[in-house]
């Protein structure tokens, strides 16, 4: 019976970690969260330790008052344990203060002060942010995995409705599977299609208008006879010009 429960909380703490690890994975604010909140006081050390200063004479005090007070607090507690075993004891041996004790209660007492500083600072850090009214998380983007996650999306699209040209536009603008389930393709991105004689997609320009996207300077092109480009801003106006010369009859966006 042991053996079974055994290995059945092995088997779901096991099955817990993997469902962790796919929410951090994943592309989702969760899954951010899940990935930089426990490195998060790692980088903020790793930032602010090089930049403190040692003052050596105040260490050096700090360490001779302790081993004062652990003396004497040690001292203390001895005469303390013996007057108390000679009123209820008189009989009895008299047992002798420890030096773990003394160092244990020390040590308590530190935990103690941990324990009620760190409690104070969660409170204040907790007030904080419920006064915060900007966003907690900023997702950090990447220019050209976003592009591809869009043009791959928008390609898609086009399949799934033959390349029609007004069917892929209406998709497009109902579209909420990019990136998030609330968040429509058209909100961080301008997509332009261009359509031939036949009232078929020819060509398409992604164009982020996401501010930090567009900040990053690169945008998205797509041919049918070519894998899509990711292209600099700076050759947006005449990337646009070639397309609006070869399609200049049936030009949608």
């Amino acid at each position: 019976m042991k053996r079974g429960r055994l290995i059945i909380w092995v088997g779901g703490v096991l099955f817990l970690w993997f469902f962790v690890l796919l929410l951090a994975a994943s592309r989702t604010t969760i899954g951010a969260v899940l990935i930089n909140l426990p490195l998060g006081w790692w980088r903020f050390l790793r930032r602010n330790v090089p930049q403190v200063s040692y003052d050596w004479g105040l260490i050096v005090t700090g360490v001779t008052c302790t081993a004062v007070v652990l003396v004497l607090g040690n001292w203390f507690m001895g005469a303390l344990l013996r007057q108390l075993q000679k009123r209820r004891e008189a009989d009895e041996p008299l047992r002798k203060w420890r030096w773990s004790w003394t160092l244990g209660l020390y040590a308590a007492v530190w935990i103690l002060f941990l324990i009620a500083f760190g409690a104070a600072g969660v409170l204040r850090h907790t007030t904080w942010l419920l006064n915060f009214h900007q966003p907690w998380y900023e997702e950090r983007l990447n220019s050209s995995a976003e592009l591809r996650i869009a043009d791959g999306t928008v390609e898609q699209l086009m399949l799934e409705n033959d390349l029609d040209l007004e069917k892929t536009l209406r998709a497009i603008a109902a579209e909420r599977g990019y990136r998030r389930a609330r968040n429509p393709i058209c909100e961080d991105f301008d997509v332009i299609l261009y359509g031939n004689g036949s009232n078929q997609v020819a060509a398409c320009l992604i164009i982020p208008r996401n501010p930090k996207l567009l900040a990053k300077g690169d945008f998205a092109a797509w041919a049918p006879d070519s894998h899509a480009a990711i292209l600099p801003l700076s050759q947006l106006e005449d990337t646009m010009s070639k397309m609006e010369a070869k399609y200049p009859a049936d030009t949608s966006r």
